[in-house]
């Protein structure tokens, strides 16, 4: 699909091609190439969380909510602020990673932006991501930001999350 040079619009609209594997690993690629020194050392001021979203026809491990972030990071970086996502974390590491950036004596977040599409409504890594920031003392701000409609109604939202 070239997912590079396509617009959002023309990548998710109506009759946009499925992702394929090849796609994932070149934004995938693009994002870890953004990661300035070593991972462990990483701590940008802006977190991204996203669900993949995987629609019929997308390999495995992709979606329109990649694309998302993928988008939202260019634009950050653009302008010369660093952003971390689950796009950034290299195969083999696990990817909670993610919270240490976001909520560790090391973090250095101030904001966590949250794609919002029916696919975050679930995911049980994007709510541990948001109850992170919510929860954190260094007031970690969070900027909703939608990308698709209509989302799941209430009684339809998180419904994998279950009482201990």
């Amino acid at each position: 699909m070239g997912a590079g040079a396509a617009t959002l619009s023309t990548m998710m609209g109506p009759g946009a091609p499925a992702l394929t594997l090849e796609d994932g690993e070149v934004a995938r690629a693009s994002m870890q190439a953004l990661v300035k020194g070593e991972l462990n050392a990483y701590y940008p001021e802006v977190l991204i969380s996203y669900a993949t979203g995987r629609r019929e026809g997308d390999a495995p491990g992709c979606g329109p909510g990649m694309l998302y972030c993928k988008k939202i990071c260019e634009l950050l970086e653009a302008n010369n602020i660093d952003t971390f996502s689950g796009l950034h974390v290299p195969a083999g590491t696990d990817w909670k990673v993610f919270l240490l950036k976001l909520n560790s004596r090391f973090a250095n977040c101030k904001v966590l932006i949250v794609v919002v599409s029916p696919a975050l409504y679930e995911s049980i890594p994007c709510l541990t991501e948001i109850f992170n920031a919510l929860t954190s003392k260094k007031g970690v701000k969070i900027i909703p930001v939608l990308f698709e409609n209509p989302l799941p109604r209430s009684d339809d939202q998180w419904t994998k999350v279950q009482a201990d």
